[in-house]
């Protein structure tokens, strides 16, 4: 029993460890590109967090934790469902900003956001919409709903409590970001429609255990929300 006790100690603490360096990527990368304005430096932060949200947690987890090698290959379905509650996500997030609009997001603000990196050209902005729905939407559930969810349900347990932590995980950096762009009712509105995205994201690879499952309801609320970015920058 004793033996047992430790061996599952060490499996928290490694999952703690584990979970703690994976977590503070994303908003090294925010506070350094927009609270210390670092130029080239918050470029190469960027670069480089992105690059560690990849690889540590696939080192950690068949290196030091000693798991099996998965692509995450979905075995109990959930298409039609993640689909379904991603088309829901497109008419709420349609709706609130039908109502909401310069509450949610202003065009010169979101312009400020996105001017720095070149964004507010079409083609640029067309480029990096599908970067954020096929790719960085991807690595967000891997990190998000696969690693961080996991090491969360290894520490607190149960089904809920690590759903909504990783959802507060999930909505931070995005928080922190926004905080140097919009006001404070804008931010508080966003970063609520984040945190229950992160909440239906992580409940989705909690039933199904897939990430690709759980990105169909990502994407498709990346859909709704690119589409009211390109509106305000672009136009149709």
């Amino acid at each position: 029993m004793e033996a047992i006790n430790q061996t599952t100690l060490k499996q928290k603490q490694l999952a703690l460890i584990g979970l703690v360096l994976v977590a503070i990527a994303p908003t090294v990368s925010v506070v350094t590109g927009f609270a210390l304005k670092a130029g080239i430096i918050g470029a190469f932060v960027f670069i480089f967090t992105k690059l560690w949200m990849f690889g540590l947690p696939a080192y950690w987890y068949l290196k030091v934790e000693g798991g099996e090698r998965s692509f995450s290959i979905p075995q109990n379905g959930g298409w039609k469902v993640s689909t379904l509650l991603g088309i829901g996500m497109i008419v709420v997030i349609g709706v609130a900003y039908f109502f909401l609009g310069d509450l949610m997001l202003r065009g010169d603000d979101l312009h400020e956001i996105l001017e720095p990196f070149g964004l507010t050209v079409p083609w640029k902005l067309a480029i990096g919409i599908l970067f954020w729905i096929f790719i960085n939407s991807v690595l967000e559930e891997y990190v998000f709903r696969w690693f961080i969810t996991s090491k969360l349900e290894q520490l607190v347990g149960g089904k809920w409590l690590p759903i909504l932590l990783s959802a507060g995980i999930f909505t931070l950096h995005h928080t922190i970001a926004l905080a140097f762009f919009i006001d404070p009712l804008g931010n508080a509105l966003a970063s609520l429609g984040v945190f229950i995205g992160g909440i239906i994201f992580s409940w989705i690879y909690i039933q199904y255990r897939s990430i690709w499952v759980a990105w169909v309801a990502h994407a498709l609320a990346d859909v709704a929300i690119f589409a009211i970015a390109w509106q305000l920058i672009v136009g149709f």
